[in-house]
Protein backbone atom coordinates (compact mmCIF):
# COMPACT_ATOMS: atom_id res chain seq x y z
CA UNK A 1 0.00 0.00 0.00
CA UNK A 2 2.62 2.17 0.97
CA UNK A 3 4.83 1.59 -2.27
CA UNK A 4 1.84 2.32 -4.29
CA UNK A 5 0.98 5.69 -2.78
CA UNK A 6 4.52 6.57 -3.52
CA UNK A 7 4.48 5.40 -7.41
CA UNK A 8 1.18 7.75 -7.39
CA UNK A 9 2.39 10.94 -6.08
CA UNK A 10 6.09 10.37 -7.55
CA UNK A 11 3.92 10.14 -11.03
CA UNK A 12 1.68 13.22 -9.96
CA UNK A 13 4.90 14.98 -9.25
CA UNK A 14 6.03 14.18 -12.51
CA UNK A 15 2.89 15.87 -14.71
CA UNK A 16 3.47 18.60 -11.92
CA UNK A 17 6.90 19.61 -13.03
CA UNK A 18 5.80 19.08 -17.02
CA UNK A 19 3.00 22.04 -16.24
CA UNK A 20 5.60 23.79 -15.02
CA UNK A 21 8.05 23.15 -17.62
CA UNK A 22 6.68 25.96 -20.04
CA UNK A 23 6.14 28.88 -17.50
CA UNK A 24 4.61 30.96 -20.69
CA UNK A 25 1.97 28.49 -20.87
CA UNK A 26 0.87 27.73 -16.89
CA UNK A 27 0.70 31.34 -16.37
CA UNK A 28 -1.91 32.14 -19.18
CA UNK A 29 -3.83 28.87 -17.71
CA UNK A 30 -4.19 31.45 -14.61
CA UNK A 31 -5.10 34.37 -17.01
CA UNK A 32 -7.22 33.31 -19.53
CA UNK A 33 -10.15 32.68 -17.37
CA UNK A 34 -9.22 36.05 -15.32
CA UNK A 35 -9.98 37.78 -18.26
CA UNK A 36 -12.80 35.97 -19.33
CA UNK A 37 -14.79 36.33 -15.89
CA UNK A 38 -13.86 39.72 -16.12
CA UNK A 39 -15.42 40.52 -19.66
CA UNK A 40 -18.60 38.44 -19.03
CA UNK A 41 -19.02 40.56 -15.65
CA UNK A 42 -18.32 43.78 -16.82
CA UNK A 43 -20.63 43.20 -19.51
CA UNK A 44 -23.29 42.15 -17.47
CA UNK A 45 -23.02 44.77 -15.06
CA UNK A 46 -24.93 47.46 -13.79
CA UNK A 47 -25.46 50.02 -11.48
CA UNK A 48 -25.92 49.59 -7.45
CA UNK A 49 -29.34 51.33 -7.54
CA UNK A 50 -30.91 48.55 -9.94
CA UNK A 51 -30.99 51.28 -13.16
CA UNK A 52 -31.43 50.40 -16.39
CA UNK A 53 -30.28 52.50 -19.83
CA UNK A 54 -33.10 54.07 -21.24
CA UNK A 55 -34.06 52.50 -24.67
CA UNK A 56 -33.71 54.26 -27.65
CA UNK A 57 -36.79 55.23 -29.42
CA UNK A 58 -37.79 57.20 -32.36
CA UNK A 59 -40.99 58.64 -32.72
CA UNK A 60 -42.67 59.24 -36.33
CA UNK A 61 -45.70 61.16 -36.55
CA UNK A 62 -47.64 61.56 -39.82
CA UNK A 63 -51.09 63.24 -38.30
CA UNK A 64 -51.08 66.43 -37.84
CA UNK A 65 -54.31 66.94 -35.61
CA UNK A 66 -53.50 67.76 -31.97
CA UNK A 67 -54.59 64.83 -30.09
CA UNK A 68 -51.30 62.77 -31.98
CA UNK A 69 -49.04 65.51 -31.15
CA UNK A 70 -49.81 65.57 -27.50
CA UNK A 71 -49.46 61.75 -27.12
CA UNK A 72 -45.96 61.98 -29.28
CA UNK A 73 -44.94 64.67 -26.43
CA UNK A 74 -45.77 62.20 -24.04
CA UNK A 75 -43.24 59.78 -25.47
CA UNK A 76 -40.67 62.17 -26.66
CA UNK A 77 -40.72 62.98 -22.81
CA UNK A 78 -41.24 59.75 -21.03
CA UNK A 79 -38.37 59.14 -18.42
CA UNK A 80 -37.94 55.21 -19.90
CA UNK A 81 -37.19 56.59 -23.10
CA UNK A 82 -34.01 58.22 -24.96
CA UNK A 83 -36.59 59.71 -28.18
CA UNK A 84 -36.01 61.57 -30.65
CA UNK A 85 -38.71 62.77 -33.66
CA UNK A 86 -37.19 61.55 -37.18
CA UNK A 87 -39.16 61.11 -40.38
CA UNK A 88 -40.19 57.54 -41.49
CA UNK A 89 -37.09 56.97 -43.54
CA UNK A 90 -35.12 58.18 -40.90
CA UNK A 91 -36.79 55.60 -38.42
CA UNK A 92 -36.56 52.74 -40.93
CA UNK A 93 -33.19 52.85 -41.63
CA UNK A 94 -31.96 53.03 -37.78
CA UNK A 95 -34.08 50.55 -37.02
CA UNK A 96 -32.56 47.67 -39.80
CA UNK A 97 -29.89 48.45 -38.22
CA UNK A 98 -30.75 47.84 -34.66
CA UNK A 99 -30.29 51.33 -33.09
CA UNK A 100 -33.69 51.93 -32.18
CA UNK A 101 -37.26 51.25 -32.06
CA UNK A 102 -39.52 53.10 -34.20
CA UNK A 103 -43.06 54.17 -33.02
CA UNK A 104 -45.24 55.43 -35.73
CA UNK A 105 -48.42 57.34 -35.09
CA UNK A 106 -50.03 56.92 -38.70
CA UNK A 107 -52.64 59.80 -40.70
CA UNK A 108 -56.13 59.02 -38.48
CA UNK A 109 -54.61 58.35 -35.50
CA UNK A 110 -56.09 61.52 -33.99
CA UNK A 111 -59.38 59.30 -34.33
CA UNK A 112 -58.39 57.96 -31.27
CA UNK A 113 -59.24 61.44 -29.24
CA UNK A 114 -63.18 60.59 -29.68
CA UNK A 115 -62.72 56.73 -28.09
CA UNK A 116 -65.59 55.92 -25.86
CA UNK A 117 -65.83 52.99 -23.24
CA UNK A 118 -68.16 50.63 -25.04
CA UNK A 119 -67.71 51.71 -28.42
CA UNK A 120 -66.48 49.10 -31.05
CA UNK A 121 -66.24 51.05 -34.15
CA UNK A 122 -62.85 50.71 -36.16
CA UNK A 123 -59.80 51.46 -34.59
CA UNK A 124 -57.12 53.44 -35.48
CA UNK A 125 -53.38 51.92 -35.74
CA UNK A 126 -50.19 52.12 -34.36
CA UNK A 127 -47.24 50.80 -35.59
CA UNK A 128 -43.86 49.73 -33.82
CA UNK A 129 -40.93 49.08 -35.79
CA UNK A 130 -38.38 46.50 -34.46
CA UNK A 131 -35.54 44.58 -35.81
CA UNK A 132 -36.05 41.03 -35.72
CA UNK A 133 -33.96 40.52 -33.07
CA UNK A 134 -35.43 43.15 -30.85
CA UNK A 135 -38.50 41.17 -29.97
CA UNK A 136 -37.34 42.58 -25.84
CA UNK A 137 -36.96 46.02 -26.46
CA UNK A 138 -40.38 45.84 -28.92
CA UNK A 139 -42.65 44.12 -25.52
CA UNK A 140 -40.85 47.21 -23.53
CA UNK A 141 -41.50 50.01 -26.07
CA UNK A 142 -45.18 48.31 -26.40
CA UNK A 143 -45.97 48.15 -22.70
CA UNK A 144 -44.57 52.17 -22.34
CA UNK A 145 -46.76 53.32 -25.75
CA UNK A 146 -49.76 51.91 -24.05
CA UNK A 147 -49.51 53.41 -21.02
CA UNK A 148 -48.89 56.78 -22.84
CA UNK A 149 -51.67 56.51 -25.07
CA UNK A 150 -54.51 55.22 -22.13
CA UNK A 151 -53.89 58.19 -20.07
CA UNK A 152 -54.23 60.34 -22.69
CA UNK A 153 -57.59 58.80 -24.36
CA UNK A 154 -58.80 59.15 -20.29
CA UNK A 155 -57.96 62.34 -20.30
CA UNK A 156 -59.78 63.08 -23.59
CA UNK A 157 -62.53 60.75 -22.67
CA UNK A 158 -63.00 61.91 -19.35
CA UNK A 159 -62.25 65.62 -19.70
CA UNK A 160 -65.92 66.65 -17.60
CA UNK A 161 -64.96 64.33 -14.94
CA UNK A 162 -61.14 64.86 -14.29
CA UNK A 163 -61.42 69.04 -14.57
CA UNK A 164 -57.84 69.25 -15.58
CA UNK A 165 -56.78 67.30 -12.61
CA UNK A 166 -54.56 64.90 -13.75
CA UNK A 167 -53.23 63.54 -10.38
CA UNK A 168 -56.90 61.36 -10.64
CA UNK A 169 -55.01 59.66 -13.23
CA UNK A 170 -52.88 58.15 -10.85
CA UNK A 171 -53.41 54.36 -9.91
CA UNK A 172 -54.99 53.25 -6.87
CA UNK A 173 -52.49 51.77 -6.25
CA UNK A 174 -48.38 51.25 -5.74
CA UNK A 175 -46.14 48.68 -7.02
CA UNK A 176 -43.25 47.86 -4.52
CA UNK A 177 -40.16 45.18 -6.16
CA UNK A 178 -39.21 42.97 -3.61
CA UNK A 179 -36.69 39.85 -3.99
CA UNK A 180 -36.92 36.60 -2.46
CA UNK A 181 -34.53 34.77 -2.09
CA UNK A 182 -34.18 31.74 0.64
CA UNK A 183 -30.72 33.18 1.92
CA UNK A 184 -31.38 36.73 3.59
CA UNK A 185 -29.44 40.30 2.91
CA UNK A 186 -28.57 38.34 -0.88
CA UNK A 187 -27.82 40.84 -3.90
CA UNK A 188 -26.92 39.70 -7.26
CA UNK A 189 -22.75 40.43 -8.30
CA UNK A 190 -22.68 40.01 -12.07
CA UNK A 191 -18.94 39.61 -11.05
CA UNK A 192 -19.48 36.77 -8.73
CA UNK A 193 -21.41 35.06 -11.59
CA UNK A 194 -19.03 35.84 -13.79
CA UNK A 195 -16.04 34.17 -12.21
CA UNK A 196 -18.02 31.36 -10.94
CA UNK A 197 -18.93 30.49 -14.28
CA UNK A 198 -16.13 30.66 -16.14
CA UNK A 199 -13.66 29.54 -13.67
CA UNK A 200 -15.79 26.09 -13.74
CA UNK A 201 -15.88 26.40 -17.85
CA UNK A 202 -11.90 26.56 -17.68
CA UNK A 203 -11.72 24.11 -15.20
CA UNK A 204 -13.48 21.56 -17.37
CA UNK A 205 -11.31 22.88 -20.29
CA UNK A 206 -8.20 22.08 -18.08
CA UNK A 207 -9.18 18.59 -17.63
CA UNK A 208 -9.24 17.97 -21.00
CA UNK A 209 -5.53 19.68 -21.95
CA UNK A 210 -4.51 17.32 -19.22
CA UNK A 211 -6.38 14.04 -21.18
CA UNK A 212 -5.02 15.30 -23.86
CA UNK A 213 -1.81 15.11 -22.42
CA UNK A 214 -2.36 11.69 -20.79
CA UNK A 215 -3.47 10.39 -24.58
CA UNK A 216 -0.45 11.86 -26.06
CA UNK A 217 1.50 9.91 -23.69
CA UNK A 218 -0.14 6.81 -24.13
CA UNK A 219 0.50 7.42 -27.74
CA UNK A 220 4.18 7.70 -27.71
CA UNK A 221 7.14 6.10 -25.75
CA UNK A 222 6.79 7.54 -22.17
CA UNK A 223 3.44 5.02 -21.90
CA UNK A 224 5.67 2.45 -22.74
CA UNK A 225 8.28 3.34 -20.55
CA UNK A 226 6.04 3.78 -18.24
CA UNK A 227 4.23 0.33 -18.34
CA UNK A 228 7.51 -1.38 -18.72
CA UNK A 229 8.87 -0.29 -15.19
CA UNK A 230 5.63 -2.31 -13.55
CA UNK A 231 3.80 0.40 -12.25
CA UNK A 232 0.08 -0.29 -11.47
CA UNK A 233 -2.40 1.46 -13.23
CA UNK A 234 -4.49 2.35 -10.79
CA UNK A 235 -1.16 4.51 -9.75
CA UNK A 236 -0.83 6.06 -12.94
CA UNK A 237 -4.81 6.95 -12.83
CA UNK A 238 -4.37 8.22 -9.33
CA UNK A 239 -1.02 9.96 -10.16
CA UNK A 240 -2.89 11.78 -13.24
CA UNK A 241 -5.61 12.48 -11.37
CA UNK A 242 -4.20 13.95 -8.56
CA UNK A 243 -2.27 16.20 -10.55
CA UNK A 244 -4.59 17.55 -12.45
CA UNK A 245 -7.03 18.43 -9.47
CA UNK A 246 -4.27 20.19 -7.52
CA UNK A 247 -3.55 22.71 -10.35
CA UNK A 248 -6.86 23.19 -11.00
CA UNK A 249 -7.60 23.93 -7.27
CA UNK A 250 -4.68 26.37 -7.74
CA UNK A 251 -6.40 27.75 -10.65
CA UNK A 252 -9.48 28.25 -8.47
CA UNK A 253 -7.62 29.88 -5.49
CA UNK A 254 -5.78 32.30 -8.07
CA UNK A 255 -8.95 32.98 -10.15
CA UNK A 256 -11.42 33.83 -7.03
CA UNK A 257 -8.14 35.94 -5.39
CA UNK A 258 -8.15 38.34 -8.09
CA UNK A 259 -11.38 38.62 -8.25
CA UNK A 260 -12.16 39.27 -4.32
CA UNK A 261 -9.07 41.75 -4.85
CA UNK A 262 -10.24 43.47 -8.04
CA UNK A 263 -14.32 43.13 -8.37
CA UNK A 264 -14.98 42.26 -4.75
CA UNK A 265 -16.28 38.73 -5.13
CA UNK A 266 -16.21 37.77 -2.15
CA UNK A 267 -17.75 34.27 -0.09
CA UNK A 268 -20.63 35.54 1.89
CA UNK A 269 -21.55 32.26 3.13
CA UNK A 270 -20.22 29.05 4.29
CA UNK A 271 -16.32 28.74 3.37
CA UNK A 272 -16.12 25.20 4.33
CA UNK A 273 -18.93 24.42 1.46
CA UNK A 274 -16.70 26.88 -0.87
CA UNK A 275 -13.84 24.38 -0.31
CA UNK A 276 -15.56 21.82 -0.72
CA UNK A 277 -16.73 22.79 -3.81
CA UNK A 278 -14.14 23.71 -5.04
CA UNK A 279 -12.68 20.25 -4.48
CA UNK A 280 -15.34 18.61 -5.99
CA UNK A 281 -15.44 20.45 -9.10
CA UNK A 282 -11.40 19.81 -9.70
CA UNK A 283 -12.07 16.33 -9.27
CA UNK A 284 -14.60 16.67 -11.99
CA UNK A 285 -12.16 18.33 -14.17
CA UNK A 286 -9.60 15.41 -13.31
CA UNK A 287 -12.59 12.61 -14.16
CA UNK A 288 -13.17 14.86 -17.48
CA UNK A 289 -9.36 14.48 -18.52
CA UNK A 290 -9.36 10.91 -17.70
CA UNK A 291 -12.56 10.36 -19.71
CA UNK A 292 -11.18 11.86 -22.64
CA UNK A 293 -8.20 9.81 -22.76
CA UNK A 294 -10.17 6.70 -21.79
CA UNK A 295 -12.70 7.15 -25.08
CA UNK A 296 -10.78 10.20 -27.28
CA UNK A 297 -9.45 7.68 -29.44
CA UNK A 298 -7.36 9.82 -31.29
CA UNK A 299 -5.86 13.37 -30.04
CA UNK A 300 -7.24 15.59 -32.91
CA UNK A 301 -11.22 13.66 -32.67
CA UNK A 302 -10.72 13.84 -28.99
CA UNK A 303 -10.27 17.34 -29.02
CA UNK A 304 -12.96 18.72 -31.32
CA UNK A 305 -15.25 16.24 -29.24
CA UNK A 306 -14.10 17.77 -25.91
CA UNK A 307 -14.31 21.28 -27.13
CA UNK A 308 -17.89 20.93 -28.35
CA UNK A 309 -18.88 18.60 -25.39
CA UNK A 310 -17.73 21.54 -22.78
CA UNK A 311 -18.95 24.77 -24.73
CA UNK A 312 -22.27 22.81 -24.98
CA UNK A 313 -22.70 22.12 -20.90
CA UNK A 314 -21.09 25.77 -20.15
CA UNK A 315 -24.32 27.13 -21.96
CA UNK A 316 -26.86 25.03 -20.63
CA UNK A 317 -25.61 25.15 -17.31
CA UNK A 318 -25.29 28.69 -17.27
CA UNK A 319 -21.52 29.31 -17.01
CA UNK A 320 -21.98 32.42 -19.67
CA UNK A 321 -25.31 33.58 -18.88
CA UNK A 322 -28.17 33.09 -16.02
CA UNK A 323 -29.67 29.98 -16.99
CA UNK A 324 -33.63 32.15 -16.55
CA UNK A 325 -32.58 33.60 -20.14
CA UNK A 326 -32.61 29.48 -22.00
CA UNK A 327 -36.15 28.07 -22.95
CA UNK A 328 -37.90 26.00 -20.66
CA UNK A 329 -36.68 22.79 -22.41
CA UNK A 330 -32.91 23.48 -22.37
CA UNK A 331 -33.77 24.33 -18.27
CA UNK A 332 -35.22 21.07 -17.83
CA UNK A 333 -32.31 19.37 -19.58
CA UNK A 334 -29.73 21.17 -17.31
CA UNK A 335 -30.67 19.56 -14.31
CA UNK A 336 -28.36 16.21 -15.83
CA UNK A 337 -25.89 18.27 -16.32
CA UNK A 338 -22.69 18.56 -13.67
CA UNK A 339 -21.91 22.05 -14.43
CA UNK A 340 -25.80 23.16 -13.21
CA UNK A 341 -25.31 22.49 -10.02
CA UNK A 342 -21.60 23.02 -9.67
CA UNK A 343 -22.61 27.06 -10.41
CA UNK A 344 -25.25 26.39 -8.09
CA UNK A 345 -23.52 25.78 -5.24
CA UNK A 346 -20.64 28.14 -6.35
CA UNK A 347 -23.32 30.87 -6.38
CA UNK A 348 -25.08 29.55 -3.08
CA UNK A 349 -22.11 30.41 -0.85
CA UNK A 350 -20.76 33.37 -3.03
CA UNK A 351 -22.84 35.99 -3.49
CA UNK A 352 -26.17 33.86 -1.86
CA UNK A 353 -24.74 33.95 1.29
CA UNK A 354 -25.93 30.69 1.90
CA UNK A 355 -24.61 27.82 4.56
CA UNK A 356 -23.14 24.70 4.38
CA UNK A 357 -26.21 22.70 4.37
CA UNK A 358 -27.90 24.79 1.41
CA UNK A 359 -24.86 23.68 -0.59
CA UNK A 360 -24.62 20.20 0.18
CA UNK A 361 -26.83 19.13 -2.64
CA UNK A 362 -25.04 20.78 -5.02
CA UNK A 363 -21.52 19.49 -3.78
CA UNK A 364 -23.50 15.07 -3.38
CA UNK A 365 -24.70 15.54 -7.13
CA UNK A 366 -20.93 17.10 -8.36
CA UNK A 367 -19.54 14.41 -6.62
CA UNK A 368 -21.56 11.70 -8.04
CA UNK A 369 -21.03 12.94 -11.08
CA UNK A 370 -17.29 13.09 -10.51
CA UNK A 371 -17.30 9.49 -9.01
CA UNK A 372 -19.45 8.25 -12.45
CA UNK A 373 -17.43 9.64 -14.82
CA UNK A 374 -13.54 8.43 -12.76
CA UNK A 375 -15.45 4.79 -12.76
CA UNK A 376 -16.38 4.51 -16.35
CA UNK A 377 -13.04 5.96 -17.44
CA UNK A 378 -10.66 3.71 -15.21
CA UNK A 379 -12.69 0.96 -16.61
CA UNK A 380 -12.07 1.78 -20.16
CA UNK A 381 -8.73 2.25 -19.32
CA UNK A 382 -8.06 -1.39 -17.63
CA UNK A 383 -10.25 -2.82 -20.94
CA UNK A 384 -7.80 -1.11 -23.02
CA UNK A 385 -4.62 -2.42 -21.74
CA UNK A 386 -6.06 -6.02 -21.13
CA UNK A 387 -6.43 -6.05 -24.87
CA UNK A 388 -3.36 -4.56 -25.37
CA UNK A 389 -1.04 -6.29 -22.76
CA UNK A 390 -3.34 -9.84 -21.72
CA UNK A 391 -2.99 -10.24 -17.75
CA UNK A 392 -0.77 -7.12 -17.03
CA UNK A 393 -3.17 -4.37 -16.44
Amino acid sequence: MTNKLSLTLTLARKDWRLFWADRRAAVLCFIVPVLLASAFGTIFSRPSSGGAANLSVLVVVEDDGPFTRQVANDLLASPRFDAKEVSRAEAEAAVAHRKAVAVVLPGGFERLKSWQPGVTTEQPELLLLHHPNAAPERQMTQGVVMEAVMKRVTREAFADVLKGDDAALTPPFRVEAMAVSPHAGTQFNSYSHSFCGMTLQYLLFWGMESGLLFLRERQRSVWTRVRAAAVPLSCVIGGKSLATAFIALLQVLVTFGVGYVAFGVRIDGSVIGFVLLAMTACGLAAATGLLVAAIGGTEARARNVSILVILGVSMLGGLWVPGFLLPAWARDVSLSLPTTWALRGFETVTWQGGGLRAALPSIAVVTGFTLLLLLVAALRLKFTERSLRPGQA
